[in-house]
């Protein structure tokens, strides 16, 4: 009766080993890529990081099984930390081109972009990301490793019908940019320009008002 007793506590114990070292807890697998081409498939849920030339790192979550293909420039871009969590309602297969700029879009590093709104913005992320995917998307995360220098940067996208780019609402999360979209563009970081015009035009308004009503006061004591 024991030695049944052994048997079974091992079985069990065997089958709990089994059954912990296939439970997936989210935990991000890191894959290194020596080149900047890579393709694979993913499981549904299974969050995986891919280092391109130990530089610039790909994160990459999908709510279905995805299959992709990056095409990723890391030696011009650096190290840079891209996060993407998909949701959709059937398998994709996406494709991810990402480069240091894109200068048929007006995206040249360290150059001023100038949208329709006359709004003035700095390109100085270094990084352009372009998503396509052979399927649809219920909603996708954007999110970058905020720094010093992209702090005050949005995400925005390129609309091709508008021919421009559009920014859109960013916010800090855990140290990330982070942006929510429902579509596949693509996308890359903009830092807006302050335009110091209006506060100088207020700035006069209010010196010429303060040296018109010292004049009123002046000329009121003297009569």
């Amino acid at each position: 009766m024991k030695k049944t007793s052994k048997i079974l506590l091992g079985v069990f114990a065997i089958s709990l080993l089994i059954s912990m070292m296939n439970v997936n807890y989210g935990l991000a697998v890191d894959v290194n890529i020596p080149s900047d081409t890579h393709e694979a498939s993913l499981q549904a849920n299974t969050r995986t990081t891919y280092c391109f030339r130990e530089r610039t790192r790909l994160t990459i979550n999908c709510s279905t099984d995805l299959d992709f293909k990056i095409d990723c420039e890391a030696q011009q871009i650096g190290v840079k930390y891209f996060e993407i969590e998909i949701s959709a309602d059937a398998d994709l297969q996406m494709n991810m081109i990402c480069k240091e700029e894109e200068a048929e879009l007006g995206l040249i590093k360290g150059n001023a972009y100038t949208a329709r709104n006359r709004y003035r913005y700095q390109y100085q992320e270094g990084f352009c990301i372009k998503l396509q995917a052979n399927g649809t998307i219920t909603q996708a995360k954007l999110k970058i490793q905020a720094t010093e220098q992209n702090r005050l940067s949005t995400w925005a996208y390129y609309d091709e019908a508008k021919a421009e780019w559009v920014s859109v609402t960013t916010v800090e999360e855990e140290g990330y940019l982070v942006a929510m979209t429902d579509h596949f563009s693509t996308w890359t970081l903009l830092l807006p320009e302050i335009n110091y015009l209006p506060f100088i035009i207020a700035g006069i308004a209010i010196f010429a008002g303060v040296i018109g009503a010292i004049a009123i006061v002046y000329y009121i004591k003297k009569r």
